[in-house]
C-alpha cells in the first residue's frame, strides 16, 4: 500500500523540518520509520510502541497544528453531570487514568478521538490532579457523544449511555465495549492508518509548485525536484526511482508517477500538469487530514458491516457489492446531478421490476416533458407515454396524440406514464429500495453515458452500467441455502428471463433482501488498498469543522 514507500530523507527535501516528524508525539528516527511504513504492525500495537516506549514529551507540533481550535469538541453541563455520575456509580477517582497515566483503553480512546478530529489530549508528565480530570472528563464526554452518534447506538438516550459505560467500567470491560463501537469495515482501518501518516506529513512544509511552469520530457529545471518530493511522499513515485543525477529532470519515470496521481485523484490521466493537477498537487497534509477524518466519521453512520451488502459512493460513481469482506461485483453508475442531488441512505433491495413503467417526477414533466410536447406534440406518444388514470389492475388510458392538449390540466387526473420498452428510462431493470424519496436503482437505454468521467447527471436515481449483472446475482442468493431455496432461485431466474422476452412488466420480491448502503466517500481505497480522492461533486465535506455534527446518511 502506497503509505508505506517513505523514509525521513524523502521528507527533508530541500528545507529543514518545522521539527522532528512525530507519530502521536512520539520523535520518529529512520529505524522507527522502516518499522512503521515497512513491517505493516497492527494500528494499535504501532501507537502502543511509540507511546510506550518512546515516551518522550507529547509537544505534537503536527497535532497541535490539527486541533488549534478546540471548541470543535463543546462539553456540555450534561457530560459533567454524566461524567459524576457515573464515578459515584463506578466508585472511581478516575475512568481513564491510573497512577498518572492513561490506562491502555484511554489511550486507545484518546487515539481514536484524534483520528476523528473531535480532540487530541497532549501527554503531560506527572499530570495534576486537575489536569487529570480535566482530561478524564473530555474522553468520557466524547464517548457518550460517540454512543449517542455512532449508528450502532444512535437511538440511545444519554442516560441510556450512561449506564452502558457505568457497567463496562463495573465489569472491566472498557475495551470491549470501545472496540464494539468502531467499524469493522476495512475501510475504517486503512483511513485511521493514512491520518496517522498524513498527520506526520503535516510536520514539514508543502512543497510549492509553480502553476505556470510546464516541463516537456527531458527538460531539466530545478522546479522538478518539488515535484518529484510530493509524489514521492505521496507514494506515487518509488523512492528507489530518486536519484540525485536524476532529480531536476522530467523524465518518463515522473511522468508515470504523475499518471498514478492522477488515477488516484479522479483527474484526466495524461502526464501532464495541467489546472486541476497542479491544484490537487497543491492540497495540504492538513487539508487532507480534515477530509479523511469527515469521510472516516461517515463509516461510523453506517450499520455493522453485514456478511453481504451493496454499497454504492455516489463521487466515485461507482456501485459494489460485498461479500465477507470481498468485493464480488462493481459496475459504473450515474448519480444525480448538482441540483438534483442522489440522497445517502441506508435501505435494502427488496424487489425487482422487470420491464418497468416510469412516472416521472412533477418537476421532470413541468422542466422537460411539457416543453417537449409543446414543440412537438407527436413527441411524448413517440416515446410510448401515454395518461393514465385508476388502478394498475383496471388502468385507464388516454394517449397524447392531439396538439394543444392541456396537459397541465389533464394531469390533474391522470398520470403520465411510461410504458416498458426501448425508450423507457429506466431500461429493462428497476431495483427497488423502500425511502421515501422516490429513489431506486434502475437500468438505463443510453450506455454511452457510462464512459464520461464525471457521472453526476441523472434527476436523483442511480443508474447501472449492467443491471442485468444485479438482477442475476440477486437471484442467485435466491438459489443460496437448501434444495427447495435453490429450486425457487432456479424458478425466478427462468421467470425473469421469459418476462423480458414476454415484454411484460413483472415484479419479483425477494426473500433475501441485500442491505444497500448509498454513501458518499471523497476518499476511499480499491481492493489493492491504494488510497484514492474523488470530487466533491455536492460540496459537502466541508459543511462543518467537526465530524463529529456531520449527519450525511438518512436510516429508513
Amino acid at each position: 500500500m502506497f503509505i508505506y514507500n517513505i523514509k525521513e530523507s524523502d521528507l527533508n527535501y530541500s528545507q529543514s523540518p518545522r521539527l522532528n516528524p512525530t507519530i502521536r508525539g512520539c520523535k520518529v528516527n529512520a529505524m522507527f520509520y522502516k518499522i512503521f511504513f515497512k513491517k505493516r504492525n497492527k494500528l494499535m500495537l504501532i501507537r502502543l510502541f511509540f507511546l510506550v516506549f518512546l515516551s518522550a514529551p507529547l509537544t505534537l507540533f503536527a497535532q497541535e497544528k490539527s486541533f488549534s481550535n478546540r471548541s470543535a469538541f463543546n462539553q456540555s453541563d450534561q457530560s459533567l453531570i454524566s461524567y459524576r455520575t457515573i464515578l459515584q456509580q463506578t466508585d472511581k477517582e478516575f475512568l481513564w487514568f491510573v497512577s498518572d497515566q492513561l490506562t491502555l483503553s484511554g489511550m486507545n480512546l484518546n487515539s481514536l478521538f484524534t483520528d476523528l478530529g473531535w480532540f487530541y489530549l497532549p501527554n503531560v508528565n506527572k499530570p495534576s490532579k486537575a489536569q487529570q480530570q480535566q482530561h478524564d472528563l473530555m474522553l468520557t464526554a466524547g464517548l457518550l457523544k460517540l454512543m449517542t452518534q455512532e449508528s450502532s447506538y444512535s437511538s440511545l438516550a444519554t442516560s441510556s449511555a450512561e449506564s452502558l459505560l457505568t457497567n463496562a467500567v463495573n465489569k472491566g470491560e472498557t475495551d470491549q465495549l470501545l472496540l464494539s463501537l468502531i467499524p469493522k469495515y476495512q475501510q475504517v482501518e486503512q483511513l485511521r492508518k493514512t491520518i496517522v501518516y498524513y498527520q506526520l506529513l503535516s510536520a514539514y512544509p508543502w512543497p510549492t509548485l509553480d502553476v505556470n511552469f510546464q516541463p516537456k520530457l527531458g527538460q531539466s529545471h530545478y522546479k522538478i525536484k518539488a515535484l518529484r518530493n510530493i509524489l514521492t511522499r505521496l507514494g506515487d513515485l518509488p523512492r528507489k526511482m530518486q536519484t540525485a543525477y536524476r532529480r531536476d529532470i522530467f523524465d518518463s519515470v515522473v511522468i508515470q508517477a504523475l499518471k498514478k496521481f492522477q488515477l488516484r485523484h479522479g483527474l484526466t490521466v495524461d502526464g501532464k500538469l495541467g489546472p486541476n493537477t497542479y491544484a490537487a498537487l497543491r492540497v495540504s497534509p492538513e487539508q487532507r487530514i480534515k477530509q479523511l477524518q469527515v469521510n472516516l466519521w461517515r463509516w461510523f453512520t453506517l450499520p455493522k458491516q453485514p456478511d453481504k451488502y451493496l454499497l454504492v459512493n455516489i463521487p466515485n460513481y461507482q456501485l459494489s457489492v460485498i461479500e465477507y469482506g470481498k468485493q464480488v461485483l462493481k459496475m459504473k453508475v450515474i448519480v444525480g446531478d448538482r441540483d438534483n442531488q442522489t440522497p445517502q441512505m441506508i435501505t435494502k433491495i427488496n424487489q425487482i421490476t422487470l420491464n418497468p413503467t416510469w412516472t416521472p417526477t412533477y418537476n421532470i414533466i413541468k422542466n422537460e416533458l411539457i416543453p417537449e410536447y409543446q414543440k412537438n406534440h407527436l413527441s411524448l406518444k413517440r416515446k410510448n407515454f401515454q395518461l393514465v388514470k385508476g388502478s394498475r389492475r383496471a388502468p385507464q388510458y388516454r394517449e397524447i396524440d392531439r396538439a394543444n392538449m392541456d396537459l397541465p390540466e389533464l394531469l390533474q387526473s391522470y398520470r403520465l406514464v411510461q410504458a416498458p420498452g426501448v425508450n423507457n428510462a429506466l431500461g429493462n431493470y428497476r431495483f427497488n429500495i423502500p425511502n421515501n424519496q422516490s429513489i431506486y436503482l434502475h437500468d438505463t437505454p443510453v450506455k454511452s453515458l457510462f464512459n464520461n468521467q464525471f457521472r453526476a447527471l441523472s434527476h436523483g436515481c442511480v443508474r447501472l452500467e449492467d443491471a442485468g449483472l444485479l438482477a442475476k446475482y440477486l437471484l442467485t442468493l435466491e438459489g443460496q441455502g437448501n434444495e427447495g431455496q435453490r429450486s425457487e432461485g432456479q424458478r425466478s431466474e427462468q421467470k425473469m428471463l421469459a418476462a423480458l422476452n414476454a415484454g411484460n412488466t413483472k415484479y419479483l420480491s425477494l426473500n433475501n433482501d441485500l442491505p444497500a448502503y448509498i454513501t458518499y466517500q471523497t476518499a476511499w481505497f480499491n481492493q489493492q488498498g491504494v488510497l484514492h480522492f474523488s470530487a466533491d461533486i455536492y460540496a459537502l465535506d466541508n459543511k462543518s469543522a467537526n465530524p463529529a455534527q456531520f449527519q450525511t446518511v438518512n436510516s429508513m
